[in-house]
């Protein structure tokens, strides 16, 4: 009981700082007034409420204090104490829009608060029946229930018989107004300190939700931008204000505005693009299903690269947009999604890379290969070595090179096989030197024996190839790292085979060995 009590609590402390920054009818505000009444809701209250005595510095539920040291609770207990509070019922039958009602008076200037006649009374004209502090009311409860019952009083009529509302507009008390959206941009954009910077995003993005179409659009394109450079530079170098400011970005993103800078994207050709690039980027995984939609359908290549760019700087939040559609039908919308998982470096995607394999359409296997390259995971070295033997010899090719990006003893093993497979009398001579070429890469001790290993090999019958093959082999190894190379070429300078003793010589010579 006292867990779900500690965690209601921090549900509403929290709450505190959501209604100060969020508009209202916003739908995170909205989520997070639920999750305070689902967390009320599982204690459940007894009839005569859950009870919270407030002290100067802490907040008792049967006498026993709830953790000082969380931060939501001691700032919910630090608001009720200096708002004259000793006690904080909790009702059953809560409602989020009484929890709202209760956190914007617990909002309100602490001066114009008791000047109103305190936290019990703006609680009881605010209507809120299920949050009490102190004591429960229930005779002024009583007469607040009746008032709604008899619904509101008829408008009064002055000495000529006319009802206030009938008054003609310009007589109307007109609500003040607050600064103008773009004197609102200009501030932000001026701004260094925290929290009148956070004041600022509160204020701009009320503002910008009650704009409509084009004005709106318009507006809240300014606001992004702002946002997007403070992110990443914030002024003064305050951390704490590029936070407010992904904040900001988070708040403003729609549908709406995640179509129109695809169009804008689309419109400039994917040429000049940073800014609106930048904005895609910054609206994170709200703008990834659009995004994919729009690199099925381009048809310009500038265009799917940059869409492709974008995707990768969202980075892990696309993935599991992009395996949805790794079964898609159309065969180049299946290599995009195969290229941003290759690229998000990730090993532990090279499974789902893998599984792209058994794409029939061969552009999909070789953007699976690429990707296997660059991620470490034992099923990226696996697939690999299955493909350097594959049928078609431009995905063998592709394969064996891939495998000069591993360096597990596997990749030694299988690149020295690929090397010498005879494909019935002789290896195949573009595989084996591209076998050959991957083996110097590696760079490894066991690398090096599988190159001198392959200067031993056999055939029935030395032709050109074979020759080339084997010294092809030998100035591989002289690339090498280490004392090694050089003894084996100084060895081969003596050996019995003239074509490698010829050139052991060239290579002696041009290294000055």
């Amino acid at each position: 009981m006292r867990e779900k009590v500690v965690l209601a609590m921090i549900e509403l402390g929290k709450g505190i700082k959501n209604v100060n920054f969020y508009p209202p009818g916003h739908p995170a505000l909205i989520q997070a007034m639920e999750k305070i009444v689902a967390a009320i809701e599982t204690v459940p209250p007894p009839e005569a409420g859950i009870e919270i005595d407030v002290t100067k510095n802490a907040l008792l539920y049967r006498e026993e204090p709830l953790p000082p040291g969380n931060k939501a609770i001691a700032d919910l207990n630090r608001e009720l104490y200096h708002r004259r509070a000793s006690r904080l019922i909790l009702l059953n039958g809560q409602k989020p829009e009484e929890i709202i009602a209760f956190l914007g008076v617990m909002n309100r200037d602490i001066q114009d608060l008791h000047e109103q006649g305190g936290l019990e009374k703006a609680l009881l004209r605010e209507k809120v029946s299920r949050i009490w502090v102190n004591r429960v009311d229930y005779e002024g409860l009583t007469e607040m229930l009746k008032k709604e019952e008899e619904g509101p009083a008829p408008p009064e009529e002055d000495e000529a018989g006319v009802s206030a509302d009938d008054q003609p507009p310009d007589l109307e008390e007109r609500p003040p107004q607050g600064p103008e959206i773009g004197e609102l941009l200009r501030r932000l954009e001026k701004e260094t300190e925290a929290a009148a910077y956070r004041d600022l995003v509160v204020s701009l993005t009320g503002a910008l939700l009650r704009e409509h179409g084009d004005r709106r659009i318009e507006y809240s394109g300014q606001a992004l931008s702002i946002y997007v450079v403070h992110a990443e530079r914030p002024p003064a170098g305050d951390p704490e204000i590029a936070d407010i400011a992904r904040t900001g970005i988070r708040e403003l993103v729609s549908d709406d505005l995640v179509a129109h800078y695809i169009r804008r994207l689309k419109e400039r050709g994917g040429r000049n693009r940073a800014e609106t690039e930048a904005l895609l980027t910054a609206f994170g995984e709200r703008a990834v299903k659009s995004l994919l939609f729009a690199l099925a359908e381009e048809g310009d290549f500038l265009i799917r690269k940059s869409v492709v760019d974008i995707l990768l700087r969202i980075g892990p939040p696309v993935v599991p947009a992009i395996l949805d559609n790794l079964n898609d039908a159309r065969w180049y919308f299946v290599r995009n999604m195969v290229t941003v998982l290759g690229n998000l470096g990730e090993p532990d995607l090279a499974p789902h890379i893998v599984t792209s394999l058994s794409h029939p359409d061969l552009r999909v296997k070789k953007e699976a290969i690429k990707g296997l390259s660059r991620l470490s995971h034992p099923s990226a070295v696996n697939a690999l070595s299955e493909l350097c033997f594959f049928p078609e010899e431009s995905i063998a090719l592709q394969a064996t090179a891939a495998l000069s990006q591993k360096k597990e003893e596997q990749a030694v093993q299988i690149l020295a096989r690929r090397a010498v497979q005879k494909r019935i009398l002789y290896p195949n001579y573009r595989l084996a030197h591209e076998a050959i070429e991957s083996l110097r890469i590696i760079d490894t001790d066991a690398a090096l024996s599988a190159l001198e290993e392959i200067l031993r090999t056999r055939v029935i019958c030395e032709t050109p190839n074979s020759r080339e093959m084997k010294q092809h082999a030998l100035r591989c190894i002289s690339r090498m790292s280490g004392d090694r190379p050089k003894e084996i070429v100084l060895r081969e300078k003596s050996g019995h085979a003239a074509h490698l003793r010829a050139e052991a010589e060239r290579i002696l010579k041009r290294r000055g060995w």
